[in-house]
Protein backbone atom coordinates (compact mmCIF):
# COMPACT_ATOMS: atom_id res chain seq x y z
CA UNK A 1 0.00 0.00 0.00
CA UNK A 2 1.42 3.38 -0.93
CA UNK A 3 1.90 6.17 1.55
CA UNK A 4 -0.88 8.13 -0.15
CA UNK A 5 -3.37 5.24 0.24
CA UNK A 6 -2.43 4.84 3.90
CA UNK A 7 -3.08 8.55 4.42
CA UNK A 8 -6.50 8.32 2.77
CA UNK A 9 -7.36 5.21 4.82
CA UNK A 10 -6.46 6.98 8.07
CA UNK A 11 -8.48 10.04 7.04
CA UNK A 12 -11.50 7.85 6.22
CA UNK A 13 -11.33 6.17 9.64
CA UNK A 14 -11.02 9.53 11.43
CA UNK A 15 -13.97 11.03 9.55
CA UNK A 16 -16.21 7.98 10.03
CA UNK A 17 -15.47 7.97 13.78
CA UNK A 18 -16.19 11.68 14.14
CA UNK A 19 -19.39 11.74 12.06
CA UNK A 20 -21.79 10.46 14.76
CA UNK A 21 -20.55 13.12 17.20
CA UNK A 22 -20.66 15.83 14.56
CA UNK A 23 -24.21 14.81 13.67
CA UNK A 24 -25.30 15.57 17.23
CA UNK A 25 -25.32 12.02 18.52
CA UNK A 26 -24.26 11.73 22.13
CA UNK A 27 -21.55 9.25 23.04
CA UNK A 28 -22.85 5.93 24.34
CA UNK A 29 -23.81 5.91 28.02
CA UNK A 30 -21.81 3.60 30.28
CA UNK A 31 -23.38 0.30 31.28
CA UNK A 32 -23.83 0.81 35.03
CA UNK A 33 -25.41 -2.63 35.46
CA UNK A 34 -22.45 -4.26 37.26
CA UNK A 35 -22.35 -1.40 39.79
CA UNK A 36 -26.03 -1.20 40.69
CA UNK A 37 -27.02 -2.42 44.12
CA UNK A 38 -25.35 -2.59 47.52
CA UNK A 39 -21.62 -2.98 48.10
CA UNK A 40 -19.78 -3.80 51.32
CA UNK A 41 -16.57 -1.73 51.35
CA UNK A 42 -13.69 -2.43 53.73
CA UNK A 43 -11.18 0.40 54.24
CA UNK A 44 -7.81 -0.38 55.81
CA UNK A 45 -6.61 2.83 57.49
CA UNK A 46 -3.27 1.50 58.66
CA UNK A 47 -4.60 -1.41 60.69
CA UNK A 48 -7.80 0.35 61.76
CA UNK A 49 -10.67 -0.88 59.60
CA UNK A 50 -13.78 1.00 58.53
CA UNK A 51 -16.76 -0.78 57.05
CA UNK A 52 -18.94 1.10 54.59
CA UNK A 53 -22.06 0.37 52.61
CA UNK A 54 -22.14 1.87 49.12
CA UNK A 55 -25.33 1.87 47.09
CA UNK A 56 -25.61 2.67 43.40
CA UNK A 57 -28.92 3.09 41.60
CA UNK A 58 -30.22 4.57 38.36
CA UNK A 59 -32.40 7.65 38.69
CA UNK A 60 -33.83 8.96 35.42
CA UNK A 61 -31.03 7.25 33.51
CA UNK A 62 -28.26 8.70 35.70
CA UNK A 63 -26.17 6.70 38.14
CA UNK A 64 -26.41 7.98 41.71
CA UNK A 65 -24.73 6.71 44.83
CA UNK A 66 -24.83 7.00 48.61
CA UNK A 67 -22.34 5.89 51.23
CA UNK A 68 -22.91 4.94 54.87
CA UNK A 69 -20.56 3.87 57.65
CA UNK A 70 -21.86 0.62 59.14
CA UNK A 71 -21.24 1.74 62.73
CA UNK A 72 -23.45 4.82 62.26
CA UNK A 73 -20.66 7.45 62.09
CA UNK A 74 -22.31 8.80 58.93
CA UNK A 75 -25.25 7.80 56.78
CA UNK A 76 -26.41 8.26 53.19
CA UNK A 77 -23.66 10.64 52.08
CA UNK A 78 -24.16 11.46 48.41
CA UNK A 79 -21.49 10.23 46.02
CA UNK A 80 -20.45 12.77 43.37
CA UNK A 81 -18.56 12.76 40.07
CA UNK A 82 -19.20 9.09 39.34
CA UNK A 83 -16.98 7.99 36.45
CA UNK A 84 -17.31 4.39 35.24
CA UNK A 85 -15.82 2.89 32.08
CA UNK A 86 -16.63 -0.76 32.79
CA UNK A 87 -13.30 -1.42 34.51
CA UNK A 88 -12.39 1.67 36.51
CA UNK A 89 -14.75 3.34 38.97
CA UNK A 90 -14.03 6.81 40.34
CA UNK A 91 -16.17 8.89 42.67
CA UNK A 92 -15.87 11.56 45.36
CA UNK A 93 -17.73 12.25 48.58
CA UNK A 94 -17.48 14.54 51.60
CA UNK A 95 -17.26 12.80 54.92
CA UNK A 96 -16.21 13.31 58.52
CA UNK A 97 -12.73 11.80 58.71
CA UNK A 98 -10.28 10.70 61.36
CA UNK A 99 -8.45 11.86 63.34
CA UNK A 100 -10.70 14.81 64.24
CA UNK A 101 -14.07 14.12 62.58
CA UNK A 102 -13.80 17.19 60.33
CA UNK A 103 -15.64 16.89 57.00
CA UNK A 104 -13.20 16.48 54.12
CA UNK A 105 -13.29 15.55 50.43
CA UNK A 106 -12.51 11.87 49.80
CA UNK A 107 -11.54 10.72 46.31
CA UNK A 108 -12.00 7.07 45.44
CA UNK A 109 -10.66 4.99 42.58
CA UNK A 110 -11.31 1.28 42.18
CA UNK A 111 -10.66 -1.39 39.60
CA UNK A 112 -13.58 -3.74 38.99
CA UNK A 113 -13.03 -7.42 38.20
CA UNK A 114 -15.22 -10.48 38.69
CA UNK A 115 -17.78 -8.66 40.84
CA UNK A 116 -15.21 -7.15 43.22
CA UNK A 117 -13.67 -3.73 43.71
CA UNK A 118 -10.08 -3.03 44.75
CA UNK A 119 -8.49 0.39 44.96
CA UNK A 120 -7.65 3.44 47.01
CA UNK A 121 -9.48 6.15 48.91
CA UNK A 122 -7.56 9.41 49.17
CA UNK A 123 -8.06 12.38 51.47
CA UNK A 124 -6.09 15.14 49.71
CA UNK A 125 -6.30 17.58 52.68
CA UNK A 126 -4.46 15.04 54.85
CA UNK A 127 -2.14 13.75 52.13
CA UNK A 128 -3.38 10.27 52.93
CA UNK A 129 -4.35 7.30 50.75
CA UNK A 130 -5.63 4.01 52.09
CA UNK A 131 -6.48 0.72 50.36
CA UNK A 132 -10.09 -0.37 50.11
CA UNK A 133 -11.89 -3.40 48.75
CA UNK A 134 -15.51 -4.06 47.96
CA UNK A 135 -17.84 -6.95 47.35
CA UNK A 136 -21.44 -6.87 46.24
CA UNK A 137 -23.96 -7.70 48.97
Amino acid sequence: MTLRRIGFALLAVAVSTALPLAAGQAPAKPNYGPLLGLWAIEVDAGGEYFYLTLEFKLVEGQCEGALSEQGGFFSQLPVADIDWDGTTLKFDFKSPTPPDGVERQVKSEFKYAEGKLAGMMTIPDLGMSVPATGAKK
